[in-house]
């Protein structure tokens, strides 16, 4: 059983959300008492090894969550903001650049609870290949070595990288990475690349969801030779591909048609 630990100020506001938890069978522990001393007793932090996840309250102001947040990254846990609606832009950027690795709020169901932390999971299962620096080519791969590789570009073996991130992609990266090759050097919001991928009505969970999505895409294609980010951030605007990658992936046939079909 997966033990989560969620850190409030006030535990009486927590009771939903520990109720879907325990649904799926997770063991909850809710704590005010420990927001205290993890802020004030760094070796205190030690008793977070015994849980998987912690979830940081919406009764927990922002300014304290970025005062938590690189203490717990100390700790092999998953960190989770629980807000009681609207997710920020300030939220999105602590998605992206790592500092949170999901959003939850109360109106979430128990399903998108389930499914949310069955992908913090499989994340946490893949930083193996995602902190590699070079990644061994998979049999798939190597059968589409001989000749459309070398079309086009100067250095082969940096074609095998990028062919090999892109069969690692899952097929959200991959649908999102084509939603924005077909753009070219436009902003696409995160409004439409929702609406694109979950073809509903837009809502706080596809938004952080994307968001921690496009996080992994870029983590997974630092393992290439491209100088910048895969996808650029414009906060307020929405994302737009590597100049270079685009480029990269419209020269060569057998690259383009991996991304685009997704």
């Amino acid at each position: 059983m997966n033990q989560i630990l969620i850190l409030t100020k006030n535990i009486l506001a927590e009771q939903e959300i520990q109720q879907k938890l325990q649904a799926l069978n997770y063991e909850v522990y809710c704590s005010a008492r420990m927001l205290e001393t993890s802020r004030q007793q760094v070796e205190m932090l030690e008793f977070f090894n015994f849980f998987q996840y912690v979830i940081l309250s919406e009764t927990i102001c922002e300014s304290e969550v970025m005062e938590l947040v690189p203490l717990l990254r100390k700790q092999p846990i998953r960190i989770i903001r629980k807000v009681e609606a609207k997710v920020t832009e300030m939220d999105h950027q602590y998605l992206e650049e790592e500092l949170l690795h999901a959003i939850i709020s109360n109106e979430d169901s128990v399903d998108e609870l389930r499914e949310c932390l069955s992908n913090l999971k499989q994340q946490k299962n893949e930083l193996a290949y995602e902190n590699r620096n070079y990644v061994q080519l998979s049999d798939k791969v190597s059968l589409i070595r001989p000749n459309v590789l070398h079309k086009g570009l100067t250095n082969p073996e940096d074609n095998y990288q990028f062919l090999e991130v892109l069969h690692h992609l899952s097929t959200t990266e991959t649908r999102i990475l084509s939603i924005l090759l077909h753009a070219g050097n436009k902003v696409v919001t995160r409004e439409t690349i929702c609406h694109q991928i979950w073809n509903e009505d837009v809502n706080k969970s596809h938004l952080a969801s994307l968001s921690s999505t496009v996080t992994r895409i870029k983590t997974k294609f630092e393992a290439t030779n491209l100088t910048n980010k895969a996808i650029q951030t414009l906060w307020g605007k929405g994302y737009r591909i590597n100049p270079e990658l685009l480029d990269r992936i419209n020269k060569n046939d057998t690259l383009h048609t991996l991304v685009s079909n997704g």
